[in-house]
């Protein structure tokens, strides 16, 4: 009885021991499940700024691309406002995701979400990209203290030859190529949740060689109307090369006249298969070239306040009616030691820097104790693009009297000549009329045929900056 009493009673004892060791046990499993969540949170949390960071690349590799596009369809060229567009060829001091819309600039409605009023057609917009983004870019170029390398602290100095216009938004920063050498500084600052990322690199306008027939002369018909031979001196000396019309007969005076011994090397050859000199996409690439070179005559020379200059490596003329008289006008230079005799020694370009010349739309009346060096090409409309009122020339025939007519895409007299190629698209006729020689063929000037192609990285100049380095 005694033990079952003892028994009974050490049932009934409630000291808790079991409850104390199961409540430190728990304690013990939630402080390790505690850590467990709180390594897990953080590595999340890394993972997740990692991301953020990658995102913030993206979009500065991508504001610098946008940038060099922009700079590919209007490379920044001078300190002036381009008389034909009116468009300034200098960029901002700073381009940002915030400015106004600037052609100048990288495009905010077509680069990220976070910008665009239209999120869905932007090229960046994953999670982080959809808001809390900000970007700005700085176009600098690569003279004086940025000569060698870029340091963002001196990005905004002043550089000697560098005229600054009022229109940048700084007194100092040099915001277009005035060293002429067609590379510039592109900056770059994306800061994406927080997260800045800064890059830059040196972006350089290729140069394409373009791929032209080369021929010395070409027309749809020729016509020589002075009919002496002036000493055995050939009017066109195409040695090396030849004379081709693309008229069916050049046996005809009406596709070809001309006087025995006044073109050498000898006759014209026909050939209705002779393509035009350059393609719609060429001339296209010629032309902007032309503009961003600021060598772009709206009209004719001497017309619409555009002065007379016909020097530069691509120049363009485009819709020129009602030509003034070039006579005593054209600037030039010495033509060079090589010159062929016969040739005016005054010449539009040099004989080490021959040139393009393309005469667009309308006649070409080229005149007065001048040379032209290098390529003059007169389109006359086979692109297709000129204005109505402008339409191609020419029904491969030559009119008989001296003076222009319809026929005619191109007239020189007075002493006028070419020291390089002629070339005349379509069935117009070259018409030449004065005294001693009017073309002496160089092939060389064939290597004058460069267009602008893309803005490109230059190796090795790709490098991050520190983040607040703006």
């Amino acid at each position: 009885m005694t033990h079952r009493r003892l028994s009974l009673q050490h049932l009934a004892d409630e000291q808790g021991w079991v409850l104390v060791s199961a409540t430190v046990l728990t304690l013990l499993m939630l402080s390790i499940g505690l850590v467990a969540a709180g390594l897990i949170d953080n590595g999340t949390r890394r993972t997740r700024e990692q991301r953020e960071r990658e995102s913030a690349l993206n979009v500065d590799e991508g504001v610098l691309y946008a940038q060099s596009l922009a700079m590919q369809t209007a490379w920044p060229s001078s300190s002036n406002v381009d008389p034909v567009s009116l468009k300034a060829q200098y960029y901002p001091a700073v381009c940002t995701s915030s400015s106004p819309a600037d052609w100048r600039c990288p495009n905010a409605e077509s680069l990220v979400a976070a910008n665009s009023s239209n999120p869905g057609s932007a090229a960046f917009g994953n999670v982080d990209e959809l808001k809390n983004v900000t970007w700005k870019t700085k176009v600098r170029d690569n003279g004086g203290a940025l000569a060698t390398s870029y340091d963002p602290n001196l990005a905004d100095d002043s550089q000697s030859g560098c005229v600054v216009p009022a229109g940048t938004g700084s007194a100092t920063a040099c915001t277009y190529d005035a060293n002429g050498d067609r590379e510039l500084w592109v900056q770059s600052q994306a800061i994406v949740r927080g997260k800045p990322r800064n890059v830059v690199a040196r972006l350089r306008l290729e140069q394409l060689q373009e791929t032209v027939p080369e021929t010395a002369v070409v027309a749809g018909a020729i016509k020589i109307t002075n009919k002496g031979n002036h000493g055995g001196t050939p009017i066109i000396d195409a040695s090396g090369s030849q004379v081709i019309v693309r008229c069916s007969d050049a046996a005809s005076s009406s596709c070809a006249d001309f006087e025995s011994g006044q073109i050498k090397p000898g006759d014209p050859r026909s050939d209705s298969t002779m393509p035009n000199l350059m393609t719609a996409d060429q001339l296209q690439r010629f032309k902007q070239r032309a503009i961003i070179d600021s060598k772009y005559f709206k009209g004719c020379p001497g017309q619409n306040g555009q002065g007379w200059d016909l020097s530069g490596e691509v120049v363009w003329v485009e819709g020129c009616t009602n030509q003034p008289n070039m006579t005593s006008k054209i600037p030039t230079t010495a033509c060079g030691p090589n010159l062929p005799a016969g040739l005016d020694p005054d010449c539009v370009n040099t004989e080490t820097k021959p040139g393009l010349l393309i005469w667009h739309c309308g006649m070409a009346d080229m005149a007065g104790g001048w040379t032209y060096r290098g390529l003059l090409y007169i389109v006359n409309n086979s692109d297709g693009t000129c204005d109505p009122s402008m339409p191609q020339r020419g029904n491969g025939t030559c009119s008989a009297q001296p003076a222009a007519n319809v026929n005619d895409a191109v007239t020189t007299n007075g002493g006028f000549g070419v020291w390089g190629v002629v070339a005349v698209d379509g069935p117009a006729c070259l018409k030449l009329g004065s005294n001693g020689m009017q073309v002496g063929y160089d092939k060389s000037v064939f290597g004058s045929t460069d267009s602008y192609g893309t803005v490109g990285l230059v190796q090795n100049t790709w490098r991050e900056l520190t983040a607040t380095a703006f």
